[in-house]
């Protein structure tokens, strides 16, 4: 495993000094003295094979997948998906949206519906390919780099659950910003480090996973990212709490009823809080 590993500077500030916070099974994950952001260091090189192996991580990846596919079409999540497009009609110039991680496809599939001219881009075939054949929906197998997209060509790109996965983010989203025109809109949504959902399970909190969530975001981070890469943030939130830590506690049916009261309890003072564990920001090219 040593030969697949390598060590980095802080991808946002360039700095080499760290502190440790804490290893689960065997990543070290670090907090950058100079600004702040949480990385995995050492961490794996980056491959086609560690990104294809995230949905294959369960011993039952077949029944994960269809679970996820079925959530992504159904009527509640497709709602939720059709409120978040009916914000994003301001930005409607071009008539062009680019989903990068789209995953299933749920979010391309309303917003073709909404007559837009919408594309995705994601990397593991396996997932992409029931947006593409199920629902006809315009979907790049490949990295943002391979699909050679023309600069300033979209009013809204969004990454939902991608960022904590790039090994160069900073890199990343000044990529990204070449593909938006100028005042477009980026979204980006991840989990947050600097949540009560951290400070109730620490390091075994569930969507730490040095393998895939390699950079790991606070509202302060992900803000200063936005703006060294040329965006604006006009909106920055936070909300819901997770506090499960491990998928055998589900099995258990009365710590399962307990962990959904607490949750439902504590989400309801979320909002007032930069707490949330999921992290939301959406932001205009300048």
């Amino acid at each position: 495993m040593q030969d697949a590993l390598e060590y980095v500077n802080c991808n946002l500030c360039g700095d080499s000094k760290t502190t440790l916070l804490f290893i689960k099974d065997g990543y070290r994950h670090v907090r950058c003295d100079s600004c702040g952001l949480i990385y995995v260091n050492p961490r794996l090189k980056n491959s086609k094979e560690t990104l294809d192996s995230f949905y294959g991580s369960t011993a039952d990846s077949e029944g994960l997948i269809k679970t996820l596919l079925d959530r992504d079409y159904s009527v509640k999540r497709q709602k939720i998906f059709y409120a978040e497009l009916k914000k994003m009609e301001r930005y409607r110039k071009l008539n062009k949206v680019l989903d990068i991680g789209c995953s299933f496809g749920g979010f391309l599939n309303v917003t073709k519906n909404c007559g837009w001219d919408a594309k995705g881009i994601e990397v593991v075939y396996e997932v992409g390919k029931y947006g593409k054949e199920l629902y006809g929906l315009d979907i790049f197998f490949g990295t943002l780099e391979e699909a050679q997209l023309k600069p300033s060509s979209f009013d809204v790109i969004r990454l939902n659950n991608v960022i904590e996965h790039i090994h160069y983010p900073a890199e990343f989203l000044s990529n990204v910003s070449m593909l938006l025109r100028k005042g477009g809109l980026l979204t980006v949504s991840t989990t947050n480090y600097d949540s009560l959902s951290v400070l109730i399970c620490g390091k075994e909190w569930i969507y730490f996973d040095g393998q895939h969530h390699i950079c790991l975001f606070t509202p302060a981070t992900l803000k200063k990212l936005l703006d060294k890469n040329g965006f604006t943030t006009i909106l920055l939130n936070t909300k819901g709490i997770h506090v499960r830590v491990k998928d055998n506690v589900l099995r258990n049916p009365v710590k399962k009823i307990l962990f959904k009261l607490s949750e439902k309890v504590l989400s309801q003072f979320i909002p007032f809080t930069k707490k949330g564990h999921r992290l939301r920001a959406w932001a205009e090219k300048r």
